[in-house]
């Protein structure tokens, strides 16, 4: 599950791995040519370094501080590589692509493969007798076949992880019974919707009434069939934005995000009605119905999950006594 959190984590580690990679190289150089080789690209590194850590400092957008990161990343080393063309320079450009993979973005993997490539041109027309003295024509190709392959390989890889990731958080956050939400998904969003600064936030708490009866009656298969049937129809009601969580049993949990105080009442009422169809399983109709309580807050930053179940729990006890 990607979020906002995800990519400021990589941010960070980004800027860190770039930190080491720069001391060194100062390191490097001042000892070798002195200090007054590092300049005047220390000062360019010095100032976009101070902008990033602000953006990471006020946790700004953390996908635009992505692309910043890496549009700084490509800027520093055409100045570096005008400034000191070294080969060493140039293979040390080249890290910046697979670096850029981190974030499993492919379009950051792309914005990067196309800056390489366009920095290799560049360093091959102007600065072909420092850092490419003894490279043709017939061979500067392969350095651009060397960039596409590079980059087709990251956006290959990147697919796969995610296809992986996907499978992995389907486990991890999904129900195997029912495919609703767990409590893990739940907690997940929730943070999110906190770090989002949602409107508001509600939660609806669902107990199934006669479902002790069904597993009694029919056996545990019908009601595990049941729970499935009961999940589907509760979905077909719900907005794109809203949560369906099985707490485990028959009790599921609702989460709902920017809305007014009577959309969760409405909900409500629509569960209910989808919820009136009796549903047929192995050749025989099965009823139940649902007790439905609901907690709401707009104080979001202050909202804390446990305290909202157990609100909108009291609040589903005290319907079902009526």
């Amino acid at each position: 599950m990607i979020n906002q959190e995800f990519f400021h984590r990589r941010n960070v580690t980004l800027v860190t791995l770039i930190s080491a990679y720069f001391i060194i190289q100062i390191t490097i150089n001042s000892f070798i040519e002195g200090i007054a080789s590092i300049f005047p690209p220390a000062f360019l590194f010095a100032g976009f370094y101070l902008i990033v850590i602000l953006l990471l400092h006020k946790k700004v957008n953390p996908k635009l501080t992505m692309y910043v990161l890496v549009s700084f990343m490509y800027i520093y080393f055409y100045v570096l590589l005008t400034d000191s063309p070294y080969l060493v320079n140039y293979l040390f450009m080249w890290l910046a692509l697979p670096l850029s993979a981190i974030y499993q973005n492919i379009r950051v993997v792309l914005v990067a493969g196309v800056a390489s490539i366009l920095l290799t041109v560049y360093s091959y027309i102007y600065l072909h007798q420092e850092i490419f003295p003894n490279v043709g024509k017939e061979d500067f190709v392969y350095l651009i076949l060397f960039g596409i392959f590079i980059t087709s390989f990251l956006v290959l890889f990147i697919q796969k992880v995610r296809q992986a990731n996907g499978k992995l958080q389907e486990i991890a956050y999904r129900d195997p019974l029912t495919g609703a939400a767990n409590r893990l998904l739940l907690k997940e969003k929730f943070n999110q919707l906190k770090d989002e600064n949602a409107s508001s936030i509600a939660m609806l708490f669902i107990d199934l009434n006669g479902f002790k009866s069904v597993n009694d009656t029919y056996g545990h298969e019908v009601g595990d069939r049941l729970l499935e049937m009961v999940v589907a129809r509760i979905d077909g009601v719900l907005r794109g934005t809203d949560l369906l969580c099985r707490l485990g049993g028959d009790e599921f949990v609702i989460l709902l995000s920017n809305v007014n105080r009577p959309v969760p009442e409405a909900i409500a009422t629509r569960i209910h009605h989808a919820l009136e169809e009796p549903m047929e399983i192995d050749e025989q109709l099965v009823h139940v119905t649902a007790s439905i309580g609901g907690s709401f807050t707009t104080e979001v930053m202050q909202a804390d999950l446990e305290t909202m179940i157990r609100e909108a729990d009291k609040a589903m006890y005290q319907a079902k006594g009526k």
